[in-house]
């Protein structure tokens, strides 16, 4: 296995995908300092799993990106990838079987970690196991740097002995052991856990037991509860459907009664509407006929006052005539009274003075009489208008709450229309087709059921065969890391066996018991490595064993079985023990020896005792041959274990069609029984809506109901207080009378007196105003005679030229009044024949009233048995159900023994097995489940402590395996190393010896120092050389375990640089020396380093901050050399 490329892209200082090839088998890689050439060493350690940022020079792993230069960004990402060749399949595992192996990790900005083998994403630990046992990792001993060189001499022995271990190749057994011991770990806490669990299934398998045997009582209890409910409910049904038959018959005798009372009413409607028509018709006819005996009134009229116009107009001229000569005659006889009136006058003027005194005097008294009179009538009159107040207020109530009655009245008739009109839909096809939805509904939903559980029956079986699947490839892969750790182990012995076997030997024809083996090996010794054969070759040298003797009895020749065993065993007694062996050692003779199967030897005088740190080579032989049965068993195992993941496989895919085929069956029963759902649901809404409207209704009536009553009792109580204020008003309007009566009176005489006495002062004015006028007449009556001559001699002219008016003829009025007489007439029949209209609409409107009563009382009665009907078909459901609930069907049961059945005795007979059931107490149903459920898991747990405490002892047994096994590769890698670091450090250093010891017996925990004396010093510890002497000795003792188990390849950075010329030298001689092995990439600025390599790689930093390669191959350089 070699490195063979390496692939760099954003790495630290190498910014562009970079590709440096490895062909030669010592490759130097030289540049200036600081220009990026540890940064390869860096990139290969970084791969292998370096998971520590400052074992790469850096504080967090993001580090390794590049960062950016002058003239370049950062970059996001960085990736390295290793190319191996893999020609021999030295790497283990399922990446061996390729001839080429690429190894890639990248990572970003965030600080995410990828890994690929082969282009396969991997995890970081699949990578450390890819090189387990190779020698190479990311601190492992085949990458040296001046630091590891100190590290490496200085470490202690415990951090030594790592490097010891990964030589010997147990590292992987160490990984191994340290999952084992943690697997026993867990074992160990998953008994204990399941020690405290049994010890509370324990007590709680006792409690379940008394609750089962309760919940057993009461499954008997209710079950018998249940036959007896079963009946009852059957028996209540049967005698519901007879009545809902019943109710049926006599609501359709009810509904016939209306439908032809409905028919009979609008019979009546029609009569009606065509009475009203006429009664219309007659009562135009008589309007019309009243206007036309009122226009013929008013002409008649009109001509009546004509007449009576000219005959009042003829006596107004008469009355005229007559007044003139009146007045001529009352002038005469004024002119001849004036004198004297004028006399008179003056004597009235007194006496009208004296009498307006008295009247003043009595306007006095009576005013006085009026005011007392009129305050009092005041006061009954406020009285009056208070309580008139109190009774039009009263009078208001009243009417308001008449009018609230009667709204309430029309309410609470249109609330029941409506109640009516809901219970009619609820009873009509929505009820039935909600109804005729929930038998589809609970189908579907009891198919829907099934399914679910067929499919989840399916999801645990597929479940169980993932399960199943996934446990088979576990065992498979378990064991085919058994069998690879099986043929390594034999690899391993073959090889060991190998090198101490050539050809047949005495070894391979000896059979012996297992317990022997050991002691055996250590009589024989290298007698194990003779030539059997029946005679002795002299020309050939070595050891030689011929046919063997017949074997003494109790001796160590008779333990075998061979053609060829050596005489001198029959020598050799066995004992069981060491002190059966002192027993006897007294009477050994000469040659004789007594051995015990731990490998004690005694002799007469001598004794070897233990038997040492090695396995034999018969031990090593029977360990081959159990290896080779174990391995035999183990690819047969594996057969079978194939057989069943394909069996598995093939039932998996199975189910899984299956399982797929049933989701989808799910799927569409869901959607089918959603759909039907949300059907139901809009149904069942709309049905729930009516029903709360009608309960809404209900609630509402009743609320009018008790509305309409408290208003009745307020409007009782309004009309007694409007009867009681009647009253009162009365009594105070009796009383106003009389006041009344002498307020009238007193203003009578008020009046008269206020009358008299204006009388008296006009009288005194008048007379006063006479006698002057009679003064200024006497003045002037001379004048005034003359003017009444003048008067009276102008009416004699007009009364001359009077002419009395001529009769006009009158217009005849007799037509006219024919003409009314006849309109009258014909106004009396019409009137006659509109009583008759009035009379048949009286008596329709009350067969319409007699009618509308009948029509309510059917209604009432048609929602009394609806509603009787609704709460028996409420009811029937809510047997039916009371049916499902009890998981029992009618149709099951006897229909006899329903009939029959006496529901009181039931009722009884349940209320018994009630009471014993409460008995009961609290009633735990799952305790027969939970008591099955935790004796299965108790047995269950019972049997994994079994399995755990055989996984613990197997744990055990193979801790005690890989112990053994590393005990033996780390002895040997351990002897060979200190063999050859005693062989390569003389080479090193000119003279000198160093060597390895062990800090303690004990191969598991001791830990490995290096001792180390160059020529002519006699220091033994490390800790006294110089640093060049301490890079030697490092030096020494890597390419001491390289010798051992050469890694693929080592990378050496600056190791020479503490050197001086000579031991540089000798550091090139040793790795050239090395290369035939191993493949060297080292790091050097030593010229005599760089002569050394076949190839060179040069690292360049042109640009700042960006590597770049220029590889030489020096042999390829020659050649053209020589050519040119």
């Amino acid at each position: 296995m070699r490195l063979k490329l390496i692939k760099l892209a954003g790495f630290k200082s190498f910014v562009e995908p970079t590709r440096i090839e490895f062909s030669a088998d010592m490759t130097a890689v030289v540049g200036p300092n600081g220009c990026g050439k540890s940064n390869v060493i860096d990139a290969v350690r970084w791969v292998l799993g370096e998971s520590s940022a400052r074992h790469l020079r850096g504080e967090n792993m993001t580090d390794v990106i590049f960062n950016g230069s002058i003239n370049r960004s950062p970059h996001g990402r960085a990736s390295v990838e290793l190319v191996f060749d893999n020609p021999h399949n030295r790497v283990p595992g399922e990446f061996g079987r390729f001839t080429e192996i690429s190894v890639r990790r990248e990572v970003l900005r965030d600080g995410s970690n990828h890994y690929q083998i082969n282009g396969q994403k991997c995890r970081r630990k699949d990578v450390t196991d890819l090189f387990l046992g190779t020698g190479l990792g990311p601190r492992s001993y085949a990458i040296i740097e001046q630091g590891t060189v100190s590290r490496l001499v200085e470490s202690r022995p415990a951090d030594l002995k790592l490097f010891m271990e990964e030589a010997a190749g147990v590292s992987r057994y160490k990984e191994r052991r340290r999952e084992t011991e943690q697997r026993i770990r867990h074992t160990q806490e998953n008994l204990e856990r399941l020690g405290d669990i049994r010890g509370e299934l324990g007590s709680r398998l006792e409690h379940l037991k008394a609750q089962a045997e309760t919940a057993e009582r009461y499954k008997q209890l209710k079950s018998r509860s249940r036959a007896a409910r079963a009946e009852l409910i059957g028996s209540e049904l049967w005698a519901l459907e007879t009545r809902l038959g019943e109710a049926k018959a006599e609501l359709a005798q009810a509904e016939q009664a209306l439908a032809a009372l409905d028919a009979k009413r609008t019979q009546d409607e029609g009569r009606h509407v065509t009475l009203s028509v006429a009664r219309q018709e007659a009562q135009a006819e008589q309007a019309s006929r009243q206007q036309q005996i009122f226009l013929g009134g008013q002409a008649i009229a009109r001509l009546e006052q004509q007449q009576l116009h000219q005959t009042e107009l003829g006596r107004d001229w008469q009355i005229r005539r007559q007044a003139l000569g009146e007045r001529i005659e009352g002038i005469r006889a004024q002119l001849a009274s004036q004198q004297e009136q004028l006399t008179e006058g003056t004597l009235k003027g007194e006496q009208e003075s004296a009498r307006l005194e008295q009247c003043e005097q009595l306007l006095t008294d009576q005013q006085g009489l009026r005011l007392a009179a009129g305050e009092q009538l005041e006061q009954a009159r406020q009285h009056q208008q208070q309580w008139q107040q109190q009774l039009g207020q009263l009078q208001g109530q009243l009417n308001q709450t008449r009018a609230q009655v009667n709204g309430l009245q029309e309410l609470q008739a249109k609330t029941r229309l409506a109640r009516l009109k809901l219970e009619d839909e609820r009873a009509g096809p929505l009820g039935g087709e909600g109804e005729s939805l929930q038998p589809g509904l609970d189908a579907l939903a009891s198919e829907l059921e099934c399914s679910r559980a067929r499919h989840a029956e399916l999801e645990q079986q597929w479940q169980a065969s993932v399960a199943r699947h996934e446990e088979c490839k576990s065992q498979q892969s378990q064991q085919s890391s058994l069998l690879r750790e099986l043929e390594a182990r034999l690899t391993t012995l073959n090889q060991m066996l190998g090198e101490q076997m050539v050809g047949a030997t005495l070894a391979d024809s000896l059979q012996v018991a297992p317990e022997w083996a050991q002691a055996l090996d250590k009589v024989l010794g290298r007698w194990l490595t003779a030539q059997p054969s029946d005679e002795c070759n002299l020309a050939q040298s070595g050891l030689w064993i011929g046919p063997s003797r017949p074997a003494v009895a109790g001796t160590l020749a008779a333990r075998l079985e061979g053609a060829h065993i050596p005489a001198f065993l029959n020598a050799i007694w066995l004992v069981e023990d060491r002190d059966a062996a002192l027993a006897r050692q007294p009477g050994l003779l000469a040659g004789e020896s007594v051995l015990t199967p731990t490998g004690d030897w005694f002799g007469p005088n001598w004794a070897d005792l233990g038997q040492g740190g090695a396995l034999g080579t018969l031990a090593l032989l029977g360990e081959r041959e159990r290896l080779h049965t174990e391995l035999a068993a183990g690819r047969q195992a594996l057969g079978l274990l194939d057989e069943q993941l394909g069996t598995v496989d093939a039932a998996r895919a199975q189910l899984h069609s299956a399982f797929e085929l049933s989701q989808r069956t799910v799927r569409e029963q869901e959607q089918q029984w959603q759909q039907l759902r949300e059907a139901w649901s809009l149904r069942e809404g709309q049905r729930q809506e009516r029903l709360q409207r009608l309960g809404q209704l209900g609630e509402e009536l009743i609320r009018l109901d008790k509305e309409q009553a408290d208003e009745a009792q307020r409007l009782a109580a309004a009309l007694q207080q409007l009867e009681l204020d009647e009253e009162r008003l009365g009594e105070l309007q009796e009383q106003g009378e009389p006041l009344t009566e002498s307020l009238q009176l007193a203003q009578e005489r008020v009046t008269h007196a206020e009358r008299a006495v204006e009388e008296a002062r006009l009288r005194r004015e008048q007379q006063q105003a006479s006698c002057q006028r009679w003064q200024l007449e006497q003045q002037n009556l001379a004048q005034l005679i003359s003017l009444r001559e003048q008067e009276l001699a102008r009416l004699g002219l007009e009364l001359a030229e009077l002419k009395e008016p001529g009769a006009t003829p009158g217009q005849d009025l007799s037509p006219l009044l024919a003409e009314q007489r006849n309109l009258e007439a014909l106004q009396l029949a019409c009137h006659q024949r509109l009583a008759e209209l009035e009379r048949q609409l009286t008596e329709l409107e009350q067969a319409r009233s007699v009618d509308h009563k009948q029509l309510l009382t059917l209604q009432e009665m048609l929602a009394t048995l609806r509603l009787e009907r609704e709460r028996n078909l409420t009811r029937r459901q809510g047997l039916h159900e009371q049916f499902e609930e009890l998981g029992v069907r009618l149709v099951d049961l006897d229909q006899a023994v329903l009939i029959a059945a006496d529901r009181g005795k039931l009722r009884q007979e349940i209320q018994t097995l009630e009471a014993q059931v409460e008995a009961l107490g609290a009633i735990n149903l799952a305790a027969l489940e939970e008591y099955e459920e935790a004796k299965t898991r108790s047995t269950y747990l019972e049997n994994q402590c079994q399995d755990l405490e055989q996984a613990l002892e197997t744990l055990s047994q193979a801790i005690k395996r890989i112990d053994k096994e590393t005990q033996i590769r780390f002895r040997d890698t351990f002897d060979k190393v200190n063999e050859d670091l005693k062989s390569l450090f003389p080479k090193v250093f000119g003279g000198g010896s160093a060597w390895l010891e062990l800090t303690s017996d004990d191969l598991l925990e001791a830990g490995v120092s290096i001792m180390a004396r160059p020529p002519g010093k006699k220091n033994a510890t490390i800790a006294l050389l110089s640093g060049g002497e301490k890079a030697l000795t490092a030096l020494a003792l890597v390419f001491a375990i390289f010798r051992l188990n050469p890694a693929p390849f080592c990378l050496l950075d600056e190791v020479d640089a503490p050197l001086d010329e000579v031991n540089v030298g000798r550091f090139c001689s040793l790795v050239k020396e090395m290369s035939s092995t191993v493949q060297f990439v080292y790091i050097s600025h030593n010229k005599v380093s760089m002569e050394m390599a076949e190839q060179l790689v040069g690292v360049t930093m042109q640009e700042p901050g960006v590597s770049r390669i220029v590889s030489v191959d020096i042999g390829e350089a020659v050649a053209l050399a020589e050519q040119n």
